[in-house]
């Protein structure tokens, strides 16, 4: 269920390409939102993620290793420090973990992936976002700038499939660029007809998995 009212304060907070940027990222793991989920949100960061994943869903408990001062707790959203490799809730406490350019920072990725399937109740699923680290921009960017060590693609589906064998996989392109607001159009088109051409599907920007908690 979508609440008007809440996005209302998130256009407050966000520049337009911010929350662009954020809600391609969500709306492009084209998962079905009952909207009364229960979401564990791990890696949240400044918490901006974990908001809009309120206005879709039950309740949210977003986590990260370090606190954020955008922090603040509203109806169905709460805060707190975490580990996502030792994520501190008991087996099967959640309907949907989200994880957005978490899994790299991390020294043992796959133990929190495996944690991710532990916290999941049955059916349950896990949204796992990476960045690309063969996508020309943030490479150049995150990697050679900053030092990211993003997953090749071949890397995140070997890391997702250690815990979820039956994980649906695939790719999209989405950037923020600040300060870029009256060609915000031009820049959605564009992406779009990136993700329409097959031979560079290996070069987008983010590669994803629906990890549905199924038995082996």
């Amino acid at each position: 269920m979508r609440r008007p009212e809440l996005l209302t304060i998130l256009h407050e907070r966000m520049s337009p390409g911010e929350l662009r940027y954020r809600l391609r990222c969500i709306d492009k793991l084209g998962y079905p939102f009952r909207g009364d989920e229960s979401v564990l949100d791990v890696g949240c960061g400044d918490g901006g993620i974990a908001r809009l994943l309120r206005d879709r869903v039950g309740t949210v408990i977003a986590v990260d290793i370090e606190p954020s001062s955008s922090w603040g707790g509203a109806p169905g959203l709460t805060f707190q420090i975490a580990n996502g490799e030792e994520l501190p809730f008991p087996d099967a406490s959640f309907d949907l973990v989200h994880s957005k350019d978490s899994l790299h920072h991390m020294d043992h990725p796959g133990r929190a992936l495996a944690e991710y399937r532990r916290v999941l109740r049955p059916r349950g699923a896990a949204l796992v976002v990476e960045a690309n680290r063969y996508n020309p921009s943030l490479f150049l960017q995150m990697t050679l700038a900053r030092g990211h060590q993003h997953f090749t693609r071949s890397h995140f589906e070997r890391l997702v499939h250690s815990a979820f064998p039956l994980a649906r996989l695939g790719s999209f392109e989405a950037h923020y660029v600040p300060g870029v607001r009256r060609l915000l159009g031009i820049q959605h088109r564009v992406e779009e007809a990136l993700e329409g051409l097959t031979p560079l599907h290996a070069l987008l920007a983010y590669n994803f998995a629906v990890a549905e908690r199924k038995e082996r």
